[in-house]
């Protein structure tokens, strides 16, 4: 299932995450991502459906002319936030520990969403 997933700049400015269709030339299931600073100087990612705050569901089609840029590679922890966002169902990463670190800490990916 992500084998498919592309991380893109569109020609209108935004980053999204998708599924790449060659054949049909699109891009499908589109979400935005959304890069805000806190308040401590660091860094958040959100990754919301396109038609956020007015659609919840991630759906829709881009026309493969209209992506400026592909990153050469999708990083793992985007790829996961991408496809739980799309389903709904939160992928398990770390079983051993149930979902936590051995340190008793949060764990987790470090990123924000």
């Amino acid at each position: 299932m992500s084998d498919n997933i592309v991380f893109a700049k569109l020609v209108s400015g935004e980053m999204v995450l998708a599924e790449k269709d060659e054949a049909a030339g699109l891009i499908r299931n589109i979400c935005q991502v959304q890069v805000m600073p806190t308040q401590t100087g660091s860094m958040q990612i959100a990754i919301v459906p396109f038609g956020f705050p007015f659609e919840e569901e991630v759906r829709g089609e881009i026309n493969l002319t209209n992506v400026l840029f592909e990153y050469k590679d999708v990083p793992g922890d985007l790829a996961d936030k991408y496809i739980e966002t799309k389903t709904n169902i939160k992928r398990a990463t770390n079983m051993g520990g149930l979902g936590g670190d051995a340190q008793g800490g949060s764990g987790g990916s470090g990123l924000i969403l």
